[in-house]
């Protein structure tokens, strides 16, 4: 014998069954929904994507990537010594006028020379920026600003110091002109005496 209490649990139950069954989507349809929202969520070169180990490896800062002369500012005023701001320009074109911030190192001596990438043993074109100031290479985790008269040869120099394992380098969209009109710092003129001339 069932008590009207019990016999109205039972019928609740019963009905709350029903309603699952009908309002609920079986497991699969679940599975469905989240694998096309998985796909959404998910960028083609994701991690599940396979990799090539004989691909170019790209540094995480791109030649056409934006960086101009305010973003050189705030990090030279952030940390001055791990900041350069790499003047590729030839020498007549740095003795002309310069900004006194500024490494000169040419893109014809940048890309003069050889070195030897470690990890494989193989010989590429190309000599380590000097910093002037220390008269040694640039180290490698430092941030550099590459600009040149116009921008093309910053560029160039920007894939040439990728190469060599610089990580943290990028070419100024500013010419020289917009330089020197930014006021980063004195301009001066004249030749390069020796490497770490002031």
């Amino acid at each position: 014998m069932m008590f009207p209490r019990q016999h109205h649990q039972n019928k609740t139950a019963s009905i709350t069954t029903r309603l699952a069954v009908h309002l609920c989507p079986p497991a699969s349809s679940i599975m469905k929904i989240f694998s096309v929202l998985f796909l959404l969520v998910i960028p083609p070169s994701s991690a599940f994507t396979p990799s090539f180990a004989h691909t170019k490896k790209k540094s995480k800062h791109s030649t056409s990537a934006i960086f101009n002369a305010a973003d050189f500012k705030v990090a030279y005023d952030l940390n001055p010594r791990n900041t350069f701001l790499l003047d590729i320009r030839e020498p007549d074109e740095w003795a002309e006028a310069h900004l006194s911030i500024a490494t000169p190192n040419p893109l014809t001596v940048l890309s003069s020379g050889k070195w030897m990438d470690t990890t494989t043993g193989k010989y590429y074109p190309g000599t380590f920026p000097i910093d002037r100031f220390t008269g040694v290479s640039i180290v490698k985790n430092a941030k550099i600003y590459v600009h040149c008269k116009m921008g093309d040869r910053a560029k160039e120099g920007v894939e040439m110091l990728e190469q060599m394992g610089y990580s943290e380098v990028v070419a100024l969209t500013e010419t020289f002109d917009e330089l020197v009109a930014a006021q980063l710092c004195d301009i001066i003129s004249g030749e390069v005496q020796s490497l770490t001339d002031g």
